[in-house]
């Protein structure tokens, strides 16, 4: 039997509501047979072996809030079928994609249809609130949220004009509106935030990083918005969430998952995760960050996924596009940094990872239950070479830390790959 397994006390974590307790599990073909008592005995009289529990951990699959994909169907770089076969074996069960592509998803017509449902990962779609972005023409936001679209995105709202026109408009009502940074101009060749340490290494430094000045432009839409459910994408500078930390009205901000892992003084010179949007700053930037995690002034860890073939990996890094895409590497790595590091108990994690992104999206939280499929096992003690033989090969190459010994490792699913 395929995906059959009997364990004896291992950590579980049922749902947003609970924490990690040590209990029997039962699973048989891939579904969730049984806790506790139960599980032993319907293990003894089926005659499954005793599967070894170890520090692994039994939970709920992550959420993504905002990926991207610029060709769902043909990509070569990627396309659905290979990234919904990372992310499952990475311990995914949805993922929304912003409306960034080669063909701009602007109109109910260019919303790939999706079934979701509680068998596979489910894939969200992200529309744009004007037409390719350009802040000039609003897309039709009631029909593209009739077509399936999780919200509307926008990085285009400096000229807040066509912004305070669509957001007077009754068609958005509680979805969700993601605001995207931009955090340098477009002319500035600029690959990291401006410290000493990206000085000493030679990169192109950002001189004038427009985070703040667009945070506050946010911010004084929202004021004059409240009912809105507005989202600021990836904050990535402390001066922004000095700013949030002052606002009477609350707001929904998400943060790259990479931000809280690398800065400039912890990478390796020929990293591929040099250069990434947001870019990276330095480690006492990257200390407020996780600051303002921890104190919620931040509600999602999102993966912001942006995939380049080989060919691409290897163009220069001031001429390369920016982006990492690895979703194998996200909970190892926030696992080594908050669990182990920093003491955060399992369930922390989980509401960063899983629970508030999915309430951010306005879909069912994920949790664990009897018969179903939607579950991971997480092993912290599991060892892997982070290399493109591991990844498989159809994964995107521009995954960072490579050739590096990766700690932990989601071992099992339950979704079919």
């Amino acid at each position: 039997m395929g995906k059959t397994f009997f364990f004896e006390n291992i950590n579980i974590l049922m749902g947003s509501k609970n924490e990690v307790i040590k209990d029997n599990l039962l699973i048989i073909e891939g579904k969730i047979k049984a806790f506790g008592n139960e599980a032993k005995k319907e293990a003894l009289k089926k005659n499954i072996a005793i599967s070894k529990s170890g520090n692994k951990v039994l939970a709920p699959m992550l959420v993504d809030t905002h990926s991207f994909l610029k060709d769902p169907l043909t990509g070569f770089d990627d396309n659905l079928e290979n990234l919904k076969l990372r992310a499952k074996k990475a311990g995914f069960g949805a993922i929304a994609l912003l409306p960034d592509s080669n063909n701009w998803r602007d109109k109910p017509e260019k919303i790939p249809f999706q079934k979701n449902n509680d068998f596979d990962l489910n894939i969200y779609f992200w529309g744009s609130f004007s037409l390719e972005d350009e802040g000039i023409y609003l897309s039709p936001h009631d029909e593209l949220l009739k077509s399936g679209s999780i919200g509307l995105a926008t990085k285009n709202f400096i000229d807040s004009t066509i912004i305070f026109k669509g957001l007077s408009l009754d068609a958005i009502k509680s979805k969700p509106i993601i605001f995207s940074l931009r955090k340098k101009r477009s002319e500035e060749k600029g690959i990291v935030n401006k410290d000493l340490k990206s000085l000493q290494s030679g990169f192109y430094i950002i001189e004038n990083n427009n985070e703040l000045f667009e945070v506050k432009n946010i911010l004084e839409i929202s004021n004059l918005f409240p009912e809105k459910n507005i989202l600021i994408k990836n904050i990535a500078d402390s001066n922004s969430l000095k700013e949030i930390q002052k606002q009477t009205i609350p707001i929904s901000t998400t943060i790259s998952w990479w931000s809280l892992i690398a800065d400039t003084n912890n990478l390796e010179l020929d990293d591929l995760g040099w250069k990434v949007d947001p870019p990276l700053g330095s480690k006492e930037n990257r200390e407020f960050l996780i600051k303002g995690l921890e104190n919620d002034l931040i509600q999602a860890i999102a993966i912001n996924s942006m995939a380049l073939n080989e060919e691409d990996s290897f163009v220069p890094i001031n001429d390369r596009s920016a982006g990492i895409s690895s979703f194998e590497l996200v909970l190892p790595l926030l696992w080594e940094e908050f669990v182990n590091k920093r003491a955060w108990p399992i369930s922390k994690l989980w509401k960063y990872l899983s629970f508030n992104p999915s309430n951010l999206l306005g879909i069912m939280e994920e949790k664990l239950s009897l018969g179903s499929k939607r579950w991971l096992i997480f092993d912290p003690d599991a060892k892997w070479l982070n290399n493109q033989i591991n990844l498989g090969y159809d994964s995107p190459s521009n995954f960072p830390m490579k050739n590096r010994l990766i700690k932990g490792k989601v071992i099992e699913v339950g979704l079919d790959f």
